[in-house]
């Protein structure tokens, strides 16, 4: 198999390195440790229902859905995770693609696969990697189609998007927002584009289940647009029965969880805070800041792969080394905001090999 890149590769490194998987700790991928109540009920309610195919327009789904983020089910196009949706939307938009980097890097993939021309411009390091309007109006003229995280993998911050949202309307261009962490974010109102799907064409959104509702297996994930174009393409391109009567079940129930979503975002408002803190007070590095649930950080005068294999060897911790992100080089790793025991073994072993 090709290795694509990603954090959350526990099994591979534990063969490398000769360890035992399950005394890893995996800060290289971005999952809420908390678990829904009544999980191994809703799976056991799943299994029943597997004996039968899923509803091929997975309308139950769709409707679930459609009630936890206030959008008409019409607008919603469920998929295998938030990837499956984002290879779909690459043959279904015009041929000339933007991307702000750094970011995740199967967006560049799937649009190469599907032959699309791709335009790499850069957020800001400098100002928390903000985006830069001059630099997009200037080349506004080279793309189709715009796709941007927020918040942003791999340094976390959300932005206010409203600035970049009417300057494609302006110009007629599709925005594409990957907003798979949205839910992290303390004012997830403020920032989320969701609210404007049914006003105009030019959005297309991506969430997913699996970082918020820690279900990465569930591998469920949806689109979100008004664009009748665009849905068109993408189920005559869609395979049939790509979601499994599990998530379809579990859909049922986690999206009204309102005691989970606020105590997971409660956790991670106070964790944010003491993991931002704690990491400061480790010299020689620069810890960027974020609205979500991992962190960016810039090495002094070490490279990530050093680290990487010190804590892994050291401590059984596997973060994750970001310089293969479009943008940034071997002075970048980026960690897992995880449980706070967690988190301090973490802190612990930072200290140890970078030095207070």
């Amino acid at each position: 198999m090709k290795d694509l890149g990603h954090g959350a590769n526990v099994n591979h490194i534990a063969k490398m390195y000769d360890k035992n998987p399950k005394d890893i700790i995996d800060f290289s991928s971005n999952i809420n440790p908390k678990v829904i109540q009544g999980l191994e009920k809703y799976i056991l309610e799943g299994l029943s229902e597997c004996r039968s195919y899923p509803d091929i327009n997975y309308t139950n789904l769709r409707n679930n859905i459609s009630k936890y983020i206030s959008v008409k089910s019409d607008f919603i196009i469920p998929g295998n995770g938030a990837t499956e949706i984002i290879y779909l939307l690459m043959k279904s938009i015009g041929k000339r693609l933007a991307i702000l980097n750094p970011t995740f890097s199967e967006y560049e993939r799937s649009a190469k696969l599907s032959g699309l021309e791709i335009i790499n411009l850069n957020l800001n390091e400098k100002k928390q990697f903000s985006i830069d309007l001059e630099d997009i109006k200037e080349n506004i003229e080279k793309f189709d189609s715009l796709f941007i995280c927020n918040p942003n993998n791999p340094n976390g911050k959300v932005k206010d998007l409203t600035e970049l949202l009417n300057l494609m309307i302006q110009n007629n261009k599709l925005l594409i927002v990957d907003e798979t962490f949205m839910e992290f974010v303390a004012e997830e109102e403020k920032y989320s584009l969701v609210k404007y799907v049914q006003r105009y064409e030019n959005i297309f959104i991506l969430k997913a289940v699996t970082k918020f509702f820690g279900m990465p297996g569930l591998r469920l994930g949806y689109g979100l647009t008004s664009n009748k174009e665009i849905i068109e393409k993408i189920h005559n391109y869609k395979e049939p029965w790509t979601i499994n009567s599990f998530a379809d079940t579990l859909s049922n129930h986690i999206f009204e969880d309102k005691n989970y979503i606020e105590d997971s975002k409660k956790y991670y408002i106070k964790e944010r805070s003491y993991m931002l803190q704690e990491l400061r007070n480790i010299q020689n590095i620069v810890v960027y800041d974020t609205d979500t649930n991992f962190i960016l950080i810039k090495l002094n005068d070490r490279r990530s792969y050093e680290i990487k294999v010190e804590l892994l060897t050291k401590g059984n911790i596997l973060i994750r080394d970001a310089s293969n992100f479009i943008g940034l080089d071997d002075s970048y790793i980026r960690v897992a905001i995880k449980s706070h025991e967690e988190n301090e073994i973490l802190i612990k072993h930072m200290k140890n090999v970078l030095g207070d």
